[in-house]
């Protein structure tokens, strides 16, 4: 357990629980983030969310998008060799906006081991997973944002599958200070996942498979920019609260000029390893048409580095 504000003499302030809960939910590929952005902030941009990636983070975000269409486009090199790819379209629809959103997780060939072929008995199986969703947001008032997102998911391992239907709500909150705002999302509120048909004969696990739940995650946070147009510092701050692991805080920030180029960092807090990320990202403006290319590097401890790139397209 991991304490701040503390110091020998007292007890502390703010203590972090749920470490016990760690490894209890199934449906993992629902926690992958997406987009070099938001990795690049510290996984934390509830409030600070923008962009065609916003069904992914807080699809409120959607109604923060310039023009009536935007795409989104994004691939990381995950460990073992896995590769994860998101993509995401934000339509501008009369007083509303809708989002489509998709992911893939492609495991590629992994070898079959049993207890006497401890190496692999000559064949492989794949281990990959699939997200679609449909966002809805919409204004409510000139500082309260309200959205949703359904998704579905699916696992395949081997020659059996899973699905499971998912919800995400999200909101954000303008103070009326600046762009100081509010961010708020519950992500992946749904049933339990289980692996359909029967287990294996040679399987410990007598009749159907064990179910698990679904990784929900809470995420409440706060963003203030610093500075105009031509130069501009955005800080965020954001408290994570998962259904299957550790509270952990997550500080976040972006520095940009011009509105063309900008430089990311941050970190959370409560992690065994890893924890911090940073990039950068680049805009080109031509017409009406923008055209945003973003970078990060993300720390994951003994899984390595990740490399995240996202390209977002408008008009």
């Amino acid at each position: 357990m991991l304490t701040l504000f503390a110091t020998p003499a007292r007890a502390s302030l703010i203590a972090f629980f749920g470490g016990e809960r760690a490894g209890t939910s199934g449906g993992q590929f629902l926690r992958v983030p997406a987009g070099a952005r938001g990795i690049a902030m510290g996984r934390g941009i509830s409030a600070a969310v923008d962009g065609a990636s916003s069904p992914f983070w807080n699809p409120a975000g959607m109604e923060l998008v310039n023009g009536n269409d935007r795409f989104f486009l994004s691939h990381m090199a995950y460990a073992a060799g896995i590769d994860v790819e998101h993509a995401a379209w934000v339509h501008k629809l009369h007083s509303w906006r809708v989002g489509l959103s998709a992911g893939v997780l492609r495991s590629g060939d992994i070898v079959r081991t049993t207890e006497l072929h401890p190496d692999g008995d000559g064949f492989s199986f794949d281990a990959n997973q699939f997200l679609l969703g449909f966002s809805l947001s919409r204004q409510l008032t000139d500082r309260f944002i309200l959205a949703g997102t359904a998704k579905m998911l699916q696992e395949n391992l081997d020659e059996f599958e899973n699905r499971g239907l998912f919800l995400d709500l999200g909101a954000l909150y303008f103070v009326g200070f600046n762009q100081a705002r509010v961010g708020f999302t519950v992500r992946n509120f749904g049933g339990d996942l289980r692996l359909n048909g029967s287990p294996p004969a040679e399987a410990s696990v007598q009749g159907n498979w064990q179910s698990f739940s679904a990784p929900t995650i809470a995420l409440f946070g706060f963003a203030y920019d610093f500075g105009g147009a031509a130069r501009r510092l955005t800080l965020t701050m954001d408290f994570n609260h998962p259904s299957d692991d550790v509270e952990s805080l997550i500080f976040g920030t972006e520095a940009s000029a011009w509105d063309r180029l900008f430089l990311r960092a941050g970190y959370q807090s409560n992690m065994a390893e890893g924890g911090f990320a940073a990039g950068f990202g680049l805009r080109l403006l031509e017409g009406v048409r923008t055209l945003r290319l973003d970078y990060a590097f993300d720390d994951r401890g003994a899984l390595g580095g990740m490399h995240i790139v996202s390209l977002e397209l408008g008009k």
